[in-house]
């Protein structure tokens, strides 16, 4: 019985110490805020992100453009108008707009 009871208390003193290491670390774990109040855990991450948002936010504002343009930043009304709440159904729309994803990809990736 006196085994047991050692067991016991040894296996409740393992896991309070494991508790208090985990939330000692959780605690004083650094995070960088973007404007918009994303989280990452580097200030370089954040660079990335809140210089590709201001690249990008116009993509995002299709509707509030003058309706006469058809281009936003290079990219077709309609492409954008498909990629943010349409979809693409099907394999054609994504082929008609292949050079549409080209660009979108080498704005996001530079």
């Amino acid at each position: 019985m006196d085994i047991t009871l050692i067991t016991i208390a040894i296996l409740i003193l393992f896991a309070v110490v494991f508790l208090i290491l985990f939330l000692f670390k959780s605690v004083n774990k650094k995070s960088f805020k973007a404007d918009d109040g994303s989280v990452f855990d580097t200030q370089a991450d954040l660079d990335i992100y809140q210089d590709l948002y201001k690249r990008t936010k116009p993509l995002f504002d299709v509707n509030s453009e003058e309706a006469s343009s058809n281009l936003v930043l290079g990219f077709q009304k309609a492409f954008l108008t498909k990629l943010i709440s349409d979809g693409f159904p099907d394999l054609k729309s994504l082929i008609k707009y292949r050079k549409q994803f080209k660009a979108l990809s080498d704005l996001i990736n530079t």
